[in-house]
């Protein structure tokens, strides 16, 4: 049987999904295979001649769309396809099968991969110049497994509207316009279609990545977004991967290999996909039966790297310390109590606690105490002296300078300005 495969190989994808292709090919025989791997043999008419007389076709391009699709239902020939933006061209071909990424569950592994890391103050994703229904995918799986208490940003953000007018191609790829200069980076959970802008504007990037809680875990649609990350995060000296870590997809190493540091990233399972595909469109040209019309390929692999890898312990060892300073903080503990309880040194302590929380371990006792205090000013009638001592204030003299430095006013008058009136 003849197949031709159209796959692009100018991408670390394209050249997986075609491994996977030849791993079938090779423990199977009966194919006799020609390759369509570059956008010249689509336009030039190299592909429609190598079908005329093929039995199956493997399509991964879209390139020529309508033109191609016309030429390929015309000929009614068996086929897979592995691009998710051919779908609506063929839904209804019956003798076409889709096989696409889970890219749901792709964004999904990313968020498993950063809890595993510890606890981080947000989350964000960052989608490319293009937004393309699978960089849409990966966001929506990335946010459903982060932790819901953890606030989540997407950039850009700005409410989107279908762009199907005058000068826009349905086949083409859905693409976002950025958000104006005053928006503040929010969740959007809609993941619809948005204008096209031709590069991602650094200066709204640095904006949005300066402004986020820190530390921050950020999953890129794709390497070369998460590359441009990086070298932002560089330029306006944002820590790496303490303050943000950044995990890409697609383990490219033309790209991981050119970066600094070095970038994690998700191995996607286009091998895979090229594997199951070969096989489907051999149930096709034999007759039989396929269990469904679109199948959904999921399964990463991770490739931790120094974006990201060197997170865990510091991560850990500072949340262990601001869990054990909430619980003790009002029964007078110092700095080094709080070293004597982690077993390590205080330089390093302090080193780790000021790269990720911004503050020193006296400052998070502080703010600590100060939480207690206004809380019992707020919510009992107990004198401030008592107030001062059961928060870990044995001076009250010391207290009264830090609580009008901090907030400004008086515990007196902080306290008669919180008070509800009576009903």
């Amino acid at each position: 049987m003849k197949v031709v495969i159209a796959i692009p190989t100018n991408g670390n994808d394209g050249r997986e999904q075609l491994s996977g292709v030849f791993d079938w090919v090779n423990t199977h025989a009966g194919w006799e295979v020609q390759l369509i791997i570059t956008r010249s043999n689509i336009i030039n008419g190299q592909f429609e001649k190598a079908v005329c007389d093929a039995d199956g076709v493997y399509l991964c391009t879209a390139c020529e769309n309508e033109r191609i699709a016309r030429f390929l239902q015309s000929l009614d020939v068996k086929m897979v396809v592995t691009d998710e933006y051919l779908v609506p061209l063929y839904q209804k071909t019956p003798s076409v099968r889709f096989l696409i990424p889970n890219n749901v569950a792709i964004g999904r592994d990313a968020a498993h991969y950063f809890n595993s890391l510890g606890r981080f103050a947000s989350y964000g994703f960052v989608h490319g110049a293009i937004h393309y229904l699978w960089s849409m995918g990966r966001e929506k799986g990335f946010c459903m497994a982060a932790p819901r208490k953890m606030p989540f940003f997407s950039f850009p953000s700005e409410e989107s509207k279908w762009n199907l007018g005058e000068g826009s191609d349905f086949l083409g790829a859905p693409i976002f316009s950025f958000p104006s200069e005053e928006n503040k980076p929010t969740h959007d959970s809609r993941f619809t279609v948005r204008q096209y802008s031709p590069a991602i504007p650094q200066d709204r990037l640095a904006a949005w990545l300066e402004m986020l809680p820190k530390p921050t875990a950020i999953f890129a649609a794709n390497d070369i977004t998460a590359s441009y990350v990086l070298r932002v995060c560089s330029q306006l000296g944002l820590d790496v991967p303490h303050q943000i870590a950044v995990l890409g997809c697609d383990n490219d190493p033309l790209i991981f290999a050119n970066t600094r540091p070095a970038l994690s990233s998700l191995q996607l399972p286009f091998r895979k996909l090229g594997y199951r595909a070969a096989e489907t469109l051999d149930k096709l040209l034999k007759g039989r039966k396929t269990p469904q019309r679109t199948i959904l390929v999921s399964g990463t692999r991770l490739f931790a790297r120094a974006s990201s890898a060197a997170i865990p312990p510091a991560t850990v060892l500072v949340e262990r310390a601001r869990t054990y300073i909430k619980e003790h903080a009002c029964e007078g503990i110092r700095a080094s109590d709080v070293v004597s309880y982690l077993g390590v040194s205080r330089s390093l302590l302090g080193m780790r606690f000021k790269d990720i929380c911004g503050k020193s371990v006296i400052d998070e006792i502080l703010d600590c105490r100060l939480a207690e205090v206004k809380r019992f000013l707020r919510e009992t009638d107990r004198t401030i002296l008592q107030i001062g001592r059961d928060c870990g204030f044995n001076d009250p003299d010391n207290l009264t300078r830090l609580f009008r430095k901090r907030y400004g006013v008086s515990m007196s008058e902080w306290r008669k300005k919180t008070l509800r009136p009576a009903p």
